[in-house]
């Protein structure tokens, strides 16, 4: 192994090790709130430098071929998500809302007018003459009275002509769950078909996430997120794997 191959490892190990620290909820949360081109550039800096290093290796033992693809698979798996998020960040700024966090519209609650309780309206007891409340609310027979107010039947009235409170839609259900697990997933599988030379595997890793996410596409943002950090994802993977194929010449 020469010292170019030597040096690719080395900046692949830094770059593995600062991956893996994006993980971490309190390192992601400072990644959050920096410049999203800041972050893209320096990940982005580091795998560009390993994989120009990785040009002049020559030489390279099988230990170095096995640290090689190890190292290229965690680079892959791990460093795809701070990368996708920041990307995500980088277009929702340029005017992509609900990119980020994308939600399907709750459903309506149905609108009517208010119901009361039951029985005939008021002013058709037996008894009661019009415009009185009589029986059927109160239970007991009416009386007449006077003033055209019933009996027992009046002791309980119809206090209608409150409105009924506005309805208000449910909240959105989130939509495009789980993607830090399923996108670490996705570029595992690509890495790997990309250094077992079996390219027709991506493909398949495509179709099977596109199927599984389709139903929740139409929600606002979904789509867009979906394409962006799906394309993110696997240009990361390929860049990854990338390197390793260099090593491994």
């Amino acid at each position: 192994m020469n010292g170019w191959a030597a040096l690719a490892l080395i900046v692949l190990i830094v770059l593995m090790v600062i991956c893996l620290a994006a993980w971490n909820p309190a390192y992601s949360q400072r990644l959050d709130r920096s410049r999203w081109w800041v972050v893209v550039v320096v990940f982005a800096a580091l795998l560009a430098l390993a994989g120009l290093l990785a040009t002049g290796a020559s030489d390279v033992e099988r230990a170095g071929h096995v640290a090689a693809v190890v190292l290229a698979v965690v680079v892959a798996v791990a460093g795809g998500a701070p990368v996708t998020s920041a990307i995500l960040r980088g277009a929702e700024q340029s005017g992509m809302p609900d990119i980020t966090h994308p939600t399907a519209p709750g459903p309506v609650p149905p609108t009517g007018p208010a119901t009361g309780a039951s029985g005939p309206p008021g002013g058709v007891g037996p008894g009661g003459p019009a415009g009185g409340y009589s029986s059927g609310l109160g239970g007991g027979s009416g009386q007449g009275g006077p003033g055209g107010q019933g009996g027992q039947g009046a002791t309980r009235r119809l206090t209608g002509g409150a409105a009924p409170p506005p309805h208000q839609p449910a909240p959105g259900r989130p939509v495009l769950r789980g993607g830090v697990w399923i996108g670490a997933l996705e570029r595992a599988a690509v890495a790997s078909c990309l250094l077992a030379g079996f390219g027709e595997g991506v493909a398949i890793v495509l179709a099977v996430k596109g199927l599984g996410r389709y139903p929740e596409l139409r929600a606002p943002g979904a789509a867009e997120r979906f394409i962006i950090g799906t394309f993110t994802s696997l240009l990361w993977a390929g860049g990854a794997a990338g390197v390793a194929s260099l090593l491994l010449r």
